[in-house]
């Protein structure tokens, strides 16, 4: 009963309740890779038509 959460007679496992999926850390990770992924073709873009970022005017 060490890894349990009690409240008013309600038990259940800290383990269930704390854990990430693995898929749900694939979610994030892809979605990271995919956002980085279309913000370097956006840029890549309109550097071939020639439009460059200042990455000074970003902050």
């Amino acid at each position: 009963m060490a890894n349990t959460y009690c409240h008013e007679k309600y038990n259940e496992p800290v383990e269930a309740s704390d854990q990430i999926t693995l898929s749900a850390k694939a979610l994030i990770i892809g979605g990271y890779v995919l956002f980085v992924a279309l913000l370097g073709a956006l840029l890549w873009y309109g550097a071939s038509i020639g439009i460059y970022v200042d990455p000074a005017s970003l902050t």
